[in-house]
């Protein structure tokens, strides 16, 4: 895939821009921006349209139009414009796309087997297709690029790293796209590019995903539950027996026999009632001991005072000597600290204490209560009312059964909850095994990759070119891009985090990973924006010197876009300039006519 040709249905606005493309790429596409005015402090070379082609190419190429893009924003001045872009295809063919921005969701498409010098007049019959959708066209021409490299994703998911804009100098590999969105959007894809399995990297976020969201609805279901997910065979076990007791009263009742369920009373009331009682007043007792020696140590104050020592010291007319004094006062500094230390940890469990104790005090009045009412049953003597009395037990207890029963489909469905995060966490400690094991074992793409690599930093940087991937702490997939220290091999420089040292990495990651790729169906084709800005004209010569290597097989298609004060120069101090057979665009500053929309600034 090249750029052929770039055009509008206003040629002159926008004038048409030819590319050196298949036979003829083996020479640079230059985007040239003169100074003609350089006395002119209201005009520069920033603001005449380099990074605004780089955007165009993008909307053409079926980017979706945000409201930030800069035909959007300036609508009025750009509504009339169709534009046109000719892409040479990997199976010899053409492909022409026509996008308006008044309607830049209806786009048309034709595929030819010749270049087409211009489509503009073409009518609706002469194209493929006329009224795609954006995702359609997407589709589509993801099917007549066939990059098969890339499935299962599509040619948009990794065209900006050929498509690279000042924005996107500041990291190989997570371009300004992705650095909003998560890694699970972006490093699977990364991972793909260099021959592992992406499928591992996805499936692992997922989990990650699956599992938190797991545990988020077991901590909120578990809110609604008294017991915790251990307890439920014991609260089966509380279930069981309850439901047997209202079985058993429910039949006392109907047959009117008591003597039986007053049995059961006063057992209960001795075993369990009357002994829970008594467990809870010796706790009450304790807590309020605790709390009352607490208060007591709390309300303690020091009473040691270095001025009475030092009056003491005086009226028995003794030395006091300064060392000894300082060591009192170390020694009183060091006491203050660890009295303020032991203070506010004996308040932290003077209020744990307290909330215990009001817990259990709410405890010992319910079971006083229950002691209260079982009490008043037996030491009636009327049947009705024992009968009535029993009638009140016996809804209390069924109250309880159905209250236990649905904290018991709860607890059933936070340990159900438990379970498949339990399993799904299993599952994630299998893929990243596998991830690991995979990791060690060197795909063809990521061997060559790295060897190209490199060599192109060795040859432009004089420095090693280091790239790997690696688990991180949280067992997702990184990966490291650095350049090695001068005859250290192995070992990090910093140089590599500096900005014009970055942008230089940036550059020749792409082109090694272009050149990796220059015998398969991929992009043949990169577009890098502001380059040579701020670099050192020796790295600068370097530089396109191994470009002009690569293009010269004719696999790659170059295109740059540069300010004419960053043209290098040689050794003698003369700007090296590129020929005007590789200048497809010229802009200056002398008026609308040299910039990229012959119009006012927008």
């Amino acid at each position: 895939m090249q750029i052929s040709r770039l055009y509008s249905n206003l040629p002159n606005v926008f004038l048409p821009i030819a590319f050196n493309y298949g036979a003829n790429s083996d020479r640079l596409n230059v985007v040239l921006a003169e100074v003609r005015k350089p006395k002119s402090k209201e005009l520069d070379s920033h603001n005449l349209g380099k990074t605004t082609l780089l955007h165009l190419i993008d909307f053409l190429l079926l980017k979706g139009m945000s409201k930030e893009h800069f035909l959007a924003k300036h609508s009025e001045r750009f509504d009339k414009f169709v534009f046109f872009i000719e892409i040479a295809l990997s199976s010899g063919e053409f492909a022409t796309i026509r996008r308006s921005v008044k309607e830049p969701n209806i786009i048309a498409m034709v595929k030819l087997p010749e270049s087409s010098s211009d489509l503009t007049e073409s009518p609706d019959d002469a194209w493929d297709h006329t009224e795609l959708s954006l995702e359609e066209a997407v589709t589509l021409l993801d099917a007549w690029l066939d990059l098969r490299i890339l499935k299962p994703y599509d040619y948009r998911k990794a065209i900006t790293y050929f498509l690279r804009s000042q924005d996107d100098w500041s990291d190989e590999l997570q371009l300004k796209k992705f650095q909003a969105g998560r890694d699970l959007y972006w490093k699977p894809f990364v991972a793909h590019l260099f021959g592992f399995n992406e499928r591992a990297i996805q499936a692992k976020y997922e989990l990650d995903d699956k599992i938190q969201g797991l545990r988020q609805k077991q901590n909120e279901q578990q809110a609604e539950v008294q017991f915790k997910e251990d307890d439920l065979p014991q609260l089966l076990a509380q279930i069981s027996v309850l439901t047997q007791q209202v079985d058993e009263l429910e039949g006392e009742l109907d047959a009117f026999k008591f003597d039986a369920e007053e049995r059961k009373i006063v057992r209960n009331l001795v075993e369990t009632v009357e002994q829970d009682i008594a467990t809870f007043n010796q706790q009450i007792y304790d807590i309020r001991y605790d709390i009352r020696q607490i208060d007591n140590s709390l309300n303690h104050k020091d009473k040691f005072d270095l001025d009475d020592v030092s009056e003491i010291f005086a009226e028995s007319k003794l030395h006091f000597p300064d060392q000894l004094k300082r060591r009192y006062e170390d020694l009183v500094e060091f006491k203050s600290k660890v009295t303020k230390e032991r203070n506010s940890a004996l308040r932290s469990r003077r209020k744990a204490l307290a909330e215990q104790l009001a817990k259990v005090e709410t405890s010992k009045s319910e079971l006083d209560s229950r002691r209260e009412v079982q009490l008043r049953i037996l030491r009636n003597t009327d049947t009705f009312d024992k009968f009535k009395g029993l009638q009140k037990e016996l809804t209390k207890q069924r109250a309880q059964l159905v209250y236990m029963d649905e904290q018991r489909k709860k607890l059933e469905s936070v340990a159900e909850i438990a379970r498949q995060a339990r399993e799904a966490e299993r599952d994630r400690g299998r893929i990243v095994d596998e991830i690991k094991t995979m990791l060690v074992k060197n795909t063809p793409i990521y061997d060559k990759f790295k060897k190209v690599f490199n060599d192109y930093c060795q040859r432009v940087l004089n420095h090693e070119g280091l790239f790997y991937f690696q688990m991180n702490s949280n067992n997702n997939l990184e990966y490291v891009i650095t350049l090695g220290l001068a005859g250290q091999a192995g070992k990090a420089s910093s140089q590599g985090d500096g900005t014009s040292y970055k942008k230089m990495v940036c550059a020749l990651f792409d082109l090694a990973l272009l050149k990796v790729y220059e015998g398969t169906p991929f992009f043949h084709f990169v577009f890098h924006d502001g380059m040579l800005e701020a670099l050192d004209d020796r790295k600068k010569l370097a530089f396109l010197e191994l470009v002009r290597e690569q293009v010269a097989g004719k696999k790659l298609q170059y295109i740059m876009t540069v300010i004419a004060s960053d043209l290098p120069r040689n050794s003698a101090k003369k700007v090296v300039s590129f020929p005007s057979d590789e200048i497809v665009l010229r802009l200056h500053d002398d008026g609308p006519e040299g910039r990229l929309f012959r119009m006012g600034e927008f």
